[in-house]
Formats: C-alpha cells, sequence, structure tokens
C-alpha cells in the first residue's frame, strides 16, 4: 500500500510542477463536459413547435371544386385556410403546384402537399354510384437530411387527418343544421312543441296520406260520373231523370272534395326523395283535372272531352294513386319502427346537439387521454443520460491516450511491483475522470438545466459510471498498449450504435438485441434515466451493481491478462519506435 501511496504522490509533484500539465489535466476535465452539453442543447427540443415551425413544408391546390344544389364546395381551399392557423411546420403557401414541387427538386422546401384539380369532386363521389378516394399528393426531398423526412411525414398525416376531420365535420354540421331547419319550419306552420324531426317528418306523411285519400276519393267520384254519363248517352241517346238525379248526386260529392282541394297541398322538398318523382306527378295530372274540372262548370260532357284532350286517364290515374299510396304506408310504417325502437332515443340526444358540438364529435369520436408514465419534458433531457454517458467513455478514453498508464522506474521507488504501479498510476486517472464526471454533471444540471427528479443520484451514478469506464480502459491499456485504446475506440462505437441510447434496442438489428445486456453503456444509461424519469423500486441499484460487475472483469485484465502481453507490447513499442513516425 505505502508503493501504490508513493506512485501517486510522485505522479501529482511531477504534474504540479508542470504548467504545461497542469493546464493539459484541466483541459482532459472540461472537454468532455463540452461534449455532452453541445449535444444535449441541440438535441433540446427537436420535435417542438418552436423547432419544427422552421422546417418548410409547401402547399400548394389545383382544386376546382364543385357546386352541389348552389353551394360552392373547394376543400383544397378549406385545407389551405386551415393550415394557416397551422404552427406546427412552416407552412409555404405557393402560388402554383408547380413552384411548390420545384422547390422540393431545389432543396428550398422539404417537402410538397399538392390538391389535384378533381380533389373535391373525388370527395364527394361517396354520393355516385362510383366511389373513388381522393388523393393529396405528397413530394418529399429525402436527399436533404434523413430526420426531416420524418417530420414532414408527420405533417402529410396531420393535414390527411384535417382533411378528414373538416369534411366529416362539414357534413354533420349540415346535417344538424338541415334538422334544425325541418324544426323550425314545423314551428313556423305550428306544429305542436316538443315535436322530434321524426315526429314532423310522420306528419307531414299522414297528411300526404290522407290528401292521397281525397284524391282517390275525387277520382272515384269522377269516374263514376263520367262512366254514369257515358253509359246513359249510350243506351238512350240522352239522361233519364233517375240517371240525371245520381249524376248530378255524384258530381255535388266531386264540387265539394275540389273544394277541399282547390284549398292547396302539402307536397314539398321534405318527403323521401324515393316518393318525390311519384308525387309530383300525381300532384301535376290532380291539379290538371281540377283546373278542368273548374272550367267545365258542371258540364260533363265538356269534362270528359277535356280530360281526353289532355291524355290524363282516370283510371289509369287511380292506379298509380293505389301504388304510390302502398308505398307511402310503407315508409309511414318503417318510420313508425324506427321511432319505436330505442336507438331513436339516441338519435333525439345527438340532433340535441348544436351543429359545431356534433360536427367535432363525429370528426373525432374518440379522444385519447395520455397519462405519461414518469413524465420528460424535453427531448434534450430524455437523451441526458446518453450523452452523459458517452462523455464520460470520450473522458476515459483521452485520459488512456494523453497520460501513459505504465511506471517507469524512478529514484524514488525502484522496487514497486507491477499491482502496485497498476493501482498507484490508476489513482490520478480516477481522480481526473470523477473530476470529469462532476463537472458534467453540474453542467447538466444547473447550465443546461435538465429534468432531474434525484439530482444526487444522478451525480452518484455518474461517479460510479466513471470509475467503471476509466478502469476498464487503463486496463486495456495496461495489458495490451495500443491496441487496447484501439479496442476501447471500438467498444464505444459498438455502445453508440447498439445500446438503445437513441433508438429503442427492439428495432436495432439483432445482433445489437443479444449483446445489448452486456455492454457498460446499458446499464449506466438506465441508472441515470431512473434519475431523470424517476425511480421505480430498486432498478437504479439494480442497474449500478450490473455496472460494478466490470470492475471486476476490469482488474482481470489490467492484473493476469496482462501478464502474457508485456513482452507483446515490448516488441510492438520497439517496432513502433523503429519507424520513426508513430508515438
Amino acid at each position: 500500500m505505502k508503493n501504490i501511496y508513493k506512485v501517486f504522490i510522485s505522479d501529482w509533484k511531477r504534474i504540479s510542477k508542470n504548467v504545461v500539465a497542469v493546464v493539459v489535466v484541466m483541459g482532459l476535465i472540461i472537454l468532455p463536459s463540452l461534449y455532452a452539453w453541445f449535444n444535449i442543447l441541440s438535441n433540446w427540443d427537436p420535435y417542438g413547435e418552436e423547432s419544427t415551425s422552421r422546417i418548410k413544408v409547401a402547399v400548394a391546390s389545383d382544386d376546382k371544386g364543385i357546386v352541389m344544389d348552389s353551394l360552392q364546395f373547394n376543400m383544397g381551399d378549406t385545407i389551405i385556410e386551415a393550415l394557416e392557423s397551422n404552427t406546427t411546420i412552416g407552412w409555404v403557401f405557393t402560388d402554383s403546384t408547380k413552384d411548390a414541387i420545384d422547390g422540393v427538386y431545389a432543396g428550398d422546401y422539404y417537402a410538397a402537399l399538392v390538391m389535384p384539380e378533381d380533389f373535391s369532386k373525388k370527395m364527394v363521389s361517396f354520393l355516385t354510384d362510383s366511389v373513388t378516394h381522393p388523393e393529396i399528393d405528397y413530394y418529399t426531398n429525402q436527399k436533404k437530411n434523413a430526420i426531416a423526412p420524418k417530420i414532414t411525414d408527420k405533417a402529410k398525416t396531420a393535414v390527411q387527418q384535417q382533411v378528414n376531420s373538416t369534411f366529416i365535420s362539414t357534413i354533420a354540421q349540415t346535417f344538424v343544421k338541415a334538422a334544425d331547419g325541418v324544426d323550425t319550419s314545423a314551428n313556423q306552420e305550428n306544429m305542436t312543441s316538443g315535436q322530434t324531426v321524426l315526429d314532423i317528418l310522420l306528419s307531414k306523411m299522414q297528411q300526404l296520406n290522407t290528401q292521397l285519400d281525397s284524391y282517390d276519393t275525387i277520382l272515384t267520384a269522377l269516374i263514376s260520373v263520367t262512366d254514369s254519363a257515358s253509359s246513359a248517352m249510350n243506351a238512350a241517346g240522352q239522361i233519364s231523370p233517375d240517371m240525371s238525379k245520381k249524376i248530378i248526386a255524384e258530381q255535388q260529392k266531386v264540387d265539394s272534395l275540389m273544394k277541399i282541394a282547390s284549398k292547396g297541398n302539402i307536397l314539398d322538398s321534405s318527403v323521401s326523395s324515393q316518393l318525390a318523382a311519384g308525387l309530383g306527378q300525381i300532384s301535376q295530372i290532380m291539379d290538371s283535372v281540377i283546373n278542368i274540372y273548374s272550367k267545365a262548370d258542371g258540364n260533363i260532357d265538356s269534362f270528359a272531352s277535356s280530360i281526353s284532350t289532355a291524355g290524363v286517364n282516370l283510371k289509369d290515374t287511380k292506379e298509380m294513386l293505389g301504388s304510390l299510396k302502398t308505398d307511402l304506408s310503407s315508409t309511414i310504417e318503417k318510420l313508425n319502427n324506427i321511432k319505436n325502437s330505442g336507438s331513436y332515443d339516441m338519435l333525439l340526444k345527438v340532433l340535441g346537439l348544436d351543429a359545431d358540438s356534433f360536427g367535432s364529435f363525429v370528426a373525432s369520436p374518440v379522444e385519447i387521454e395520455t397519462e405519461a408514465i414518469y413524465p420528460i419534458a424535453t427531448y434534450g433531457s430524455a437523451m441526458s443520460p446518453f450523452y452523459t454517458v458517452l462523455a464520460i467513455w470520450v473522458g476515459g478514453l483521452i485520459l488512456v491516450a494523453i497520460i501513459h498508464v505504465g511506471v517507469k522506474p524512478q529514484k524514488e521507488h525502484p522496487d514497486v511491483k507491477p499491482y502496485q504501479a497498476y493501482f498507484g498510476r490508476y489513482i490520478t486517472f480516477f481522480l481526473i475522470g470523477q473530476a470529469q464526471a462532476l463537472l458534467v454533471t453540474l453542467g447538466d444540471l444547473y447550465y443546461i438545466g435538465i429534468q432531474c427528479v434525484s439530482p444526487f443520484k444522478f451525480w452518484f451514478a455518474a461517479s460510479v459510471t466513471s470509475f467503471v469506464f476509466t478502469i476498464f480502459m487503463y486496463s486495456l491499456t495496461v495489458a495490451m498498449g495500443n491496441v487496447g485504446e484501439a479496442l476501447a475506440v471500438v467498444i464505444m462505437v459498438i455502445q453508440v450504435a447498439g445500446a438503445g441510447g437513441t433508438f429503442p434496442i427492439e428495432v436495432l438489428p439483432k445482433v445489437y438485441q443479444k449483446i445489448y445486456e452486456f455492454l457498460p453503456f446499458t446499464h449506466a444509461m438506465n441508472a441515470m434515466r431512473e434519475c431523470v424519469g424517476g425511480s421505480y423500486q430498486l432498478n437504479y441499484w439494480k442497474y449500478l451493481g450490473y455496472l460494478c460487475v466490470y470492475v471486476i472483469i476490469s482488474l482481470l485484465i489490467g492484473l493476469l491478462f496482462a501478464i502474457p502481453c508485456r513482452k507483446l507490447n515490448e516488441k510492438i513499442e520497439k517496432s513502433k519506435h523503429r519507424s520513426g513516425v508513430m508515438i
């Protein structure tokens, strides 16, 4: 133990007396911290709105829009209006689609979204027999940056969701507003308060059915009158007094019915489209019949002649009317079934919403409530364990590259044994490594301001990590010289790629998934993550325990494996020296 102490003291006496050596030691302490801090700051919040809003994505529309029932509909313009208030991405609204696409090729924009000229037309194709999915043309420059396309792809998805949400919301709002319109119309007609849309529709259907019954009665009476008059004339050449009385009686019924019918009808656009055509045709025919009868002024011969001239067949019209009444009765029955079903109560609640609320609900019926487990506010804080551990490894790597690991015989300790020289010189590596760890953690916590629920444990994890890393690389260099240094670099590269510092280990190649648990980085980062996001049970101490296993491996390498390597290292050093160009 005394010789170990002597080696350490003599090392620091020589360092303290050499200004250059002191400056070098200070540089060795500071440099790893800069490596960690710059990386954490550069990755502080790359996916936040403040950052992504600087990524330029062009938007252009050739959409010509469509006109539906005198309503102008242009989804391309609607999307652009919505994106103008969206600051997630740096949207650039170009004058033409050519400018947008050319800008992507030139590298002015990371991506471009273009709405084709038939975009709105395809949006409403579900109303036709030929449904066509509308498409937005998406152009992305994958050469410009490796990560940017991943961000712009999210922008593409956001636009797609915006389109779907806007379209569904518009349709839903229109539906509810139409229902409100029917309700308002009903109130204007002095309908009973508290009626639902279905009640109103059923009432109209019932009124239609009553009117059709009136038409049927009229047609029956007219057919009876005209047939009676025609039969009497054909039989006797003139109408008998009894037959005349009968015709007059029937005609009086017709006159009475005509007065009722002339009060107007309730045929309007609120009726089911399946009945509209038939109802419209019957209405026109009956209007003509009523008009002709009115002009005939009770003269059956004149009426029959005018009806024939107009091409109206009363019997065919009665058959058509019977078929229409059957369809109307079927519709009324279906509406009554709907009204009596349990689902109708839900529909009433939906229609009770205002248009904006209902449109918003239909556009996004399910909302996901996110409950973050171990929440971390910024990406930089989440990445700080990786960059801090990497900086500590880099610090240890610089140490073995700058400071000699071998102890040359000195006057003050000529009888120092190899293991004493090993521990004596390592104390210097340990202290500088601990200074590196302390500085980098203080900077992370108080200069960068990372999130950390347990600052002391964060520093302690960094301290243990530095101890493990420095003794591991020190042992490799003691045992294998420059080959050991090179091996430390290789191990670092493997760990940067395969320790799960940036990407989840599950998405990495299988070779990394197999060696993941055996890498020192893995356990050092996991211990620090417990301090940043929050600790679970004894995981923090478990990870540090795994990490300390490498201390045993390091001692075996530095004290035992180094013995057979000494002669080989001497030969390598002599060969390097003879080259005249290698250190």
